[in-house]
């Protein structure tokens, strides 16, 4: 269980995220929003990197928690495109913890395992029941590409959602056409 303390300090990094984005996330903002010194944070957290891991992890929780959540009776591809919306819809509700976790990942690649390897099982089941026609190492990369592209209309930060979701879902269908062309 979390001291108040350690909830005080993730309540203000969280309040200082949303506000400022990540570059607004240091330990001299956070120490002064919650009134403590930079050794109370260390003690409470390790430093800034676990800090922000903590959000993303939370935010993660959140997000998953939040998630549309298919029946698995449905229609496989319509859990893909599912999926696919709601990350990209949530990287528009928290625009900053996106941001944050694209920084923290380029040092922590893991943080992105969950989350492949469950679009990958549900491209396997794709592969395996014939709706892909290429194989799951081809799909599980081509989705991961044109996903992250759709979400790299974000970093331009002159797209609107709606020109996002246009594209995502050009981007969507044109992908599903030729992951399932015959080939």
């Amino acid at each position: 269980m979390a001291s108040d303390t350690e909830t005080a300090i993730f309540q203000a990094a969280a309040a200082l995220l949303e506000a400022r984005g990540p570059a607004g996330l240091t330990t001299r903002a956070v120490c002064a929003a919650v009134g403590i010194t930079a050794p109370t944070l260390y003690h409470h957290f390790g430093g800034m990197d676990s800090l922000a891991m903590a959000l993303i992890r939370q935010g993660r929780a959140e997000f998953m928690s939040r998630r549309r959540a298919p029946k698995a009776s449905e229609d496989l591809m319509k859990q893909l495109r599912t999926q696919w919306d709601d990350a990209v819809d949530f990287t528009f509700k928290r625009p900053h913890l996106y941001a944050l976790l694209v920084e923290q990942a380029q040092n922590h690649p893991e943080l992105l395992n969950e989350t492949f390897a469950e679009m990958r099982a549900l491209v396997q089941r794709l592969v395996d029941s014939g709706r892909f026609r290429v194989s799951l190492e081809e799909a599980a990369r081509a989705i991961l590409a044109a996903f992250n592209g759709v979400l790299s209309l974000r970093q331009w930060g002159t797209t609107s959602a709606r020109e996002v979701a246009a594209t995502s879902d050009l981007v969507f269908t044109a992908l599903i056409a030729e992951l399932s062309r015959k080939r």
